[in-house]
């Protein structure tokens, strides 16, 4: 049984690993990620595995919100209470079965080296792609990467480094969770397999001209600082100097090569600006605003799991009409309110669960808190965690379940300082021929 649930975990970590979102997304490639991470969590009901003391606020808010959600859709369109409660199991599915694997891999360095090489089968691939890119965008300036993007994403953005993804803020989330990920291989031992895709990481990050992981990565280190009972200073200097890189450093470098494009404006820091001429940034901003109003009118239940979109075009017809001049925010409140999303699960949690399923939320993020504190990389991936929603309302959000549930299984709690030498070579080695 142990076999199959990593099996099964592994080929949805090879599908999933923070690369594409093609258009062929809801009908091949999210079940081919998600399916067996969901099989592999009922395997794990024939195994003694059971949820941790921890994990008991996280249960309890899927059952209040499924609940509640269901009792929301008394005033019709029961098809949004199923979605939403769909997406609450898949998110606990990838969680139970991230912390299961993890702390399997605890006590198996084998498995720990077939994990390492799943990541990289998963992530270089889009990382080549978006080397190239990035030489075709500043470089060569042919376009011959649109080509390749476009086997795998519906729109291309020209210029753009967007891996294989769907959009730019994609490939920024890729980049920072793989990121991340290949650091820690890094100092596990894996150095001369991981450096190379580890400084492409880097690159890639700094030159994809992303706002939006910027962003990410600067909350996720101002997080960290509050949360921190280690390198506190270190982080606050590196929070310092990628505030200093993105202020007058990607300005610089935008000069220099001569990028030019919508995305280019917001790193005048005009948000006055922004939010009146950047379709994106009005949504990004305005969006998660309305879930924070819908709250206030509901704080103690809120709308409801899956409801958020009932009040959508009232309020923002109410509060943010100059919106309408953007053709998306327009269809949306003209034809399709149902499909209008907080883009931030934060708002979401507190506009459609209200005072009651946020403190249950919270409370699970608490224990994974106290879960990270043994470990640094475990503290940023929690801080990581918290920032990357900002973006994305989904609960079957995948980055963020893995992160969590390595958290909680204590994947990143290192090995002996001592042993780190003698495992360089021999993790190096076993990497390559497993590849």
């Amino acid at each position: 049984m142990r076999a199959a649930v990593v099996a099964l975990f592994l080929f949805s970590l090879a599908v999933i690993t923070y690369d594409s979102m093609p258009y062929f997304a809801f009908s091949v490639y999210r079940p081919l990620a998600m399916f067996p991470m969901f099989a592999a969590s009922l395997l794990l009901f024939f195994t003694d595995f059971r949820f941790r003391p921890g994990d008991v606020p996280l249960l309890l808010f899927a059952a209040y919100s499924i609940g509640h959600s269901l009792l929301a859709s008394a005033g019709g369109d029961m098809g949004a209470s199923l979605k939403h409660a769909a997406t609450l199991l898949f998110g606990l599915s990838m969680y139970r079965v991230s912390v299961y694997v993890a702390e399997q891999s605890r006590a198996d360095p084998a498995l720990r080296r077939r994990i390492a090489v799943f990541l990289l089968v998963g992530f270089v691939p889009p990382l080549a792609a978006g080397l190239l890119q990035l030489a075709d965008a500043y470089f060569i300036h042919s376009g011959f990467s649109g080509t390749l993007t476009g086997l795998f994403s519906e729109k291309v953005y020209k210029g753009r480094i967007q891996m294989l993804s769907g959009e730019p803020s994609w490939a920024g989330i890729h980049l920072l969770c793989g990121g991340l990920l290949l650091l820690f291989l890094y100092k596990e031992g894996y150095r001369k397999v991981v450096l190379v895709p580890l400084i492409g990481c880097a690159v890639l990050l700094v030159l994809s001209f992303s706002a939006y992981a910027y962003s990410v990565l600067l909350t996720a280190l101002l997080v960290y600082v509050f949360i921190a009972n280690k390198y506190r200073g270190r982080m606050l200097l590196a929070l310092g100097a990628i505030g200093l890189v993105v202020v007058v450093g990607v300005p610089f470098l935008l000069e220099t090569l001569k990028v030019s494009g919508y995305f280019t404006d917001r790193f005048q820091f005009d948000f006055g600006h922004l939010i009146m001429a950047d379709n994106s940034f009005f949504i990004r901003v305005v969006f998660p605003a309305i879930g924070f109003i819908e709250f206030w009118q509901h704080p103690l239940f809120g709308v409801g799991g899956g409801y958020y979109y009932r009040q959508f075009a009232d309020l923002l017809l109410a509060h943010f009409d100059y919106g309408m001049k953007f053709t998306e925010v327009a269809n949306l409140v003209n034809d399709h309110p149902e499909m209008a999303t907080s883009r931030n699960m934060w708002s979401k949690l507190f506009a459609e669960e209200g005072l009651v399923g946020a403190l249950l939320f919270v409370g699970f993020m608490g224990a994974a808190l106290r879960s990270s504190r043994s470990h640094p990389y475990a503290q940023f991936a929690f801080a990581l965690c918290v920032s990357l929603v900002m973006n994305f309302d989904s609960y079957s959000f995948v980055n963020f379940w893995l992160l969590i549930g390595w958290i909680r299984g204590g994947f990143f709690e290192g090995r002996q300082a001592s042993r780190a030498a003698e495992w360089d070579t021999q993790n190096g080695r076993e990497l390559r021929r497993t590849a």
